[in-house]
């Protein structure tokens, strides 16, 4: 029998206080001394990441929850890219020249002119648009803010024409290369324009109109000045004639003369 509990009962509880504990913490095993520092160096695990001492716990990276930053950079700038090629800016058709207009995504329009003064002949390029839906009979259409008229191929025309009455007259060029019986076939579109010559009777120079000469064809429509001049043709200035319409077709010019020229008799 241990001796301590021989002992009186009064010495007891002294003794008690003296006698070593079966166990001490020296005595432990080396399985139960890892596993009392394990449950006091590791801290109790929350479900949230956190220990119970408020400290938040890092996840250790491993090969399969390893990104690198710079694929979302990369993700995020190719939906950029994409989204920027997918709203472009629409070309401005408006006021570009023909050869532009023809490369981007507008139309081209052509027309050909009315006779007037100095009218370009044949297909003139007038402007440049966006597309339209519009009919196909030919139309007139008149230059804002002038005397210019086209004849469009279609009801579709750039900004600055307006639809407009068709002149009575022919197309330019249309009637310069007529003959005097080709000019007389057109009576709505052409006119013959006749000149007095000049000749020379009895050592005199006059205009004789009893025998005019066919000089050129020109579109009907226009007023000409109300006076008679005196027409050459161009680089030429033997040959004369009065111009009794007033009118100086073309491939002629005024001719200066020292008088008077009257009419033969």
């Amino acid at each position: 029998m241990n001796a301590c509990f021989r002992a009186p009962l009064f010495l007891t509880l002294i003794t008690l206080t003296a006698c070593p504990l079966p166990t001490k913490l020296g005595n432990l095993s080396d399985s139960d001394a890892t596993t009392l520092e394990e449950t006091t160096a590791t801290p109790a695990t929350a479900t949230d990441g956190e220990t119970t001492d408020g400290t938040t716990l890092e996840p250790e990276l491993t090969s399969t929850t390893k990104f690198d930053p710079s694929e979302t950079t990369a993700i995020g700038t190719a939906s950029a890219t994409s989204a920027s090629s997918d709203t472009e800016t629409p070309v401005a058709c408006e006021g570009l020249d023909q050869a532009t207009c023809e490369a981007v995504d507008c139309v081209s329009h052509f027309g050909t002119a009315f006779d007037f003064p100095g009218c370009p002949s044949g297909q003139v390029y007038l402007g440049c648009s966006e597309p339209q839906d519009c009919d196909e009979a030919e139309h007139p259409f008149c230059k804002d803010g002038t005397d210019e008229v086209y004849l469009l191929p279609s009801g579709c025309h750039p900004s600055g024409f307006s639809l407009c009455e068709a002149p009575g007259i022919a197309l330019c060029d249309t009637c310069e290369a007529l003959t005097e019986a080709e000019c007389l076939e057109e009576p709505a579109g052409c006119q013959p324009i006749y000149g007095a010559p000049h000749v020379e009777v009895e050592g005199e120079v006059c205009a004789d109109y009893e025998n005019k000469e066919f000089l050129r064809c020109i579109a009907n429509g226009g007023a000409c000045p109300p006076f008679v001049p005196v027409v050459c043709e161009v680089g030429d200035t033997d040959k004369r004639w009065d111009s009794p319409s007033g009118c100086v077709p073309a491939g002629f010019e005024e001719c200066a003369t020292p008088e008077f020229v009257p009419g033969c008799q």
